[in-house]
């Protein structure tokens, strides 16, 4: 069937004009973004996303300023704010996967630890309180990766080389074992006013390891 005049004007106009609309939505969209919070250099950070200390809410908002910042701030033990100042309830659990890998700084009294790399964070409450703060190293690694990340930091927080010397030995008992999916292997607490506990988590099936720290009150 032979197509009229204005049926091929129609269509030849038509593919030029969802263009033009596609174009419209990134222009506004880009203006939208401009104008945001999102966009500026240095964003001031309101009370929902830094607590009176300085410390990172435990929210989705401060953790939206964790991800613009590229630091998050958690003090925990001696001197902590209480839960509800925090943002989160007195028996409660809290987590974050940040968009890209960043440094937390946790306190404790005297005690103050740097961390970079970290791609995840869950925090925990109990009566009130602070009581946990789990750290997630971004991008699991090989068996071999996560012992040399644990060597290197152990001076940091006091935990016993020779245990970690000891682990090589317990994944090989596993693996010939054959059975189970992972195998979880602890190291610490550290004494002190923050106690912490490194955790290194191996897949039988991906061959990778997961590390964590968890920082908790001390003595």
């Amino acid at each position: 069937m032979a197509l009229s005049a204005r049926t091929r004007s129609l269509l030849t106009w038509l593919p030029a004009t969802a263009l033009l609309i596609v174009v419209g939505l990134v222009v506004l969209g880009t203006f939208a973004v401009q104008g945001s919070w999102w966009a500026e250099e240095n964003p001031a950070a309101s009370s929902d996303q830094k607590a009176s200390d300085g410390s990172t809410m435990l929210t989705d908002a401060g953790f939206d300023y964790v991800n613009v910042e590229g630091t998050a701030r958690v003090r925990i033990g001696e001197g902590a704010l209480p839960a509800e100042q925090l943002g989160m309830g007195s028996d409660a659990e809290k987590s974050a996967e940040f968009r890209r890998p960043v440094r937390v700084i946790v306190a404790g009294g005297d005690d103050v630890y740097v961390t970079e790399d970290i791609g995840a964070l869950t925090a925990v409450t109990r009566t009130g309180e602070l009581a946990s703060v789990t750290l997630a190293f971004d991008n699991p690694g090989t068996w071999a990766e996560a012992i040399d990340r644990m060597r290197s930091i152990a001076p940091t927080f006091g935990w016993d080389e020779a245990q970690i010397d000891a682990l090589d030995a317990e994944l090989t008992a596993f693996n010939q074992d054959g059975t189970g999916d992972s195998f979880t292997a602890e190291i610490g607490p550290s004494e002190g006013a923050v106690s912490v506990t490194g955790t290194l988590s191996f897949a039988r099936g991906s061959g990778t390891t997961a590390v964590t720290l968890t920082f908790g009150p001390g003595d």
